[in-house]
């Protein structure tokens, strides 16, 4: 059993680093993605650890090189993919619920875009995707 945020909906496939290629010329569109966050255990339940059952679950992004390429403010999270082009680079995503109930046909899906903003052709792998501390408990 595992729980986390995954690539399909299904909850097959953990994703927490961002991992997408940019062309050096820039000439590449923004990257979106969609993803999930949620537990395969259709027994048990997502929390905020901070205040269960109140405090909401939020995402955020992560740059474990700060300064080194590519920056946090890259990436843009939004509860829908027409909400990207509006959404402000770098800022968390509150999910707007504070329980998530397990199994993936009750995992909360959002978006993620990526825009390059160094015009450097490689593998964005500096950037990781979380949420914020969660508890894990039966229903």
């Amino acid at each position: 059993m595992a729980e986390g945020i995954f690539s399909d909906a299904g909850l097959s496939t953990l994703a927490s680093t961002i991992t997408c290629t940019q062309n050096e010329d820039g000439s590449d569109d923004p990257i979106d993605t969609q993803l999930w966050i949620g537990s395969t255990d259709s027994g048990k339940k997502l929390q905020s650890d901070s205040d269960p059952g109140v405090d909401n679950i939020v995402i955020s992004t992560t740059d474990s090189a700060p300064g080194g390429g590519h920056e946090a403010t890259e990436v843009k999270l939004s509860l829908t993919e027409g909400g990207l082009p509006g959404a402000t680079g770098g800022a968390s995503l509150d999910l707007t619920v504070h329980t998530i109930s397990g199994g993936s046909s009750n995992a909360v899906t959002f978006w993620v875009r990526v825009d390059d903003a160094t015009g450097t052709e490689g593998t964005v792998t500096e950037l990781s995707i979380g949420s914020n501390a969660l508890r894990l408990l039966d229903i």
